[in-house]
């Protein structure tokens, strides 16, 4: 029973939701959902699944619909506010020094770029019906798009690889780039996932994630099921009132991760080298804070 004997939504169920999107109309991402329940465990509702925006907006649309959540939050690998003509948001400005670093790269985003960010692109009207690029300071709406970055989570759990710099390096488990793949890589990025995802009584993931690593060549599209996990963990760490980063503003974009020590002090020292305040570039995000100051 999900309804509330009046068939109101119970105050205290959320559903989670980790969308690695498409980008442009032409491509599938892929999208993953789970129910955090009253007490604080979770119920699974489906192993991840290829959507291009349409078919993850009614995923989300059926979820919520048969569901009833209180509270519905999505976190999503693309950028939710991008109002620069050209050139790159601020907070890539930022973010792209760390995961340089640790030899990964960071498309920029701008309005030149039409399929994915201009006035008709899929992205705006997918946002459009969940109510827009969330305020990850505000706890007035009921439903919250978040944007974040596999690469920048990953970089913050210290999912990084042994190498000749004190950084490490990212780990190369993109199917597509033959070139860089590594099966050792992608076993390892599935590995830290499970770690993560098996302290939460999530068995259908955990089966789906072990799966995978023992896939010996897995497709682009199993990469990008396997971001839309990753962007579902940030989720549950923001639905389990865990201490996150946000980098960047509500005005010109933002991305939400996981709150790592290490990295949030490289991005205070991004901050430093570009004349930025941290301290409005780089901040602590709490749901529960964030709702105890509404």
């Amino acid at each position: 029973m999900h309804m509330s004997d009046s068939g109101k939504p119970h105050p205290k169920t959320t559903l989670l939701i980790g969308f690695d999107s498409s980008w442009t109309p032409k491509n599938r991402g892929a999208i993953i959902g789970v129910i955090r329940k009253h007490d604080g465990t979770f119920r699974e509702l489906d192993q991840p699944q290829m959507a291009n925006f349409t078919e993850a907006a009614n995923v989300i649309s059926e979820w919520r619909r048969s569901e009833r959540p209180a509270v519905t939050i999505v976190l999503l690998d693309q950028p939710t506010i991008v109002k620069n003509a050209t050139g790159q948001r601020p907070v890539e400005n930022i973010v792209a020094s760390p995961v340089s670093l640790r030899y990964g790269g960071m498309q920029p985003a701008s309005i030149s770029r039409a399929e994915m960010f201009g006035p008709s692109a899929p992205v705006w009207q997918f946002l459009n019906q969940f109510g827009g690029a969330a305020d990850p300071l505000s706890s007035t709406a009921d439903t919250k798009v978040f944007e974040t970055y596999p690469v920048l989570a990953m970089m913050a759990l210290e999912w990084v690889l042994p190498d000749t710099r004190v950084t490490g390096r990212l780990p190369k488990y993109n199917p597509k780039r033959r070139k860089t793949f590594s099966i050792d890589d992608w076993r390892y990025v599935c590995e830290q996932l499970s770690d993560e995802i098996a302290g939460r009584d999530l068995s259908m993931l955990s089966a789906w994630i072990i799966k995978m690593k023992s896939n010996p060549s897995p497709s682009k599209a199993d990469q990008d099921c396997l971001d839309a996990c990753i962007c579902l963990l940030v989720a549950l760490h923001l639905a389990e009132f865990k201490d996150c980063l946000m980098v960047g503003d509500t005005d010109t974009g933002y991305i939400v991760a996981p709150l790592g020590d290490g990295l949030r002090g490289e991005l205070v020292d991004r901050c430093g080298k570009t004349n930025r305040d941290p301290s409005k570039w780089v901040r602590i995000l709490n749901l529960n804070a964030v709702q105890q100051s509404a």
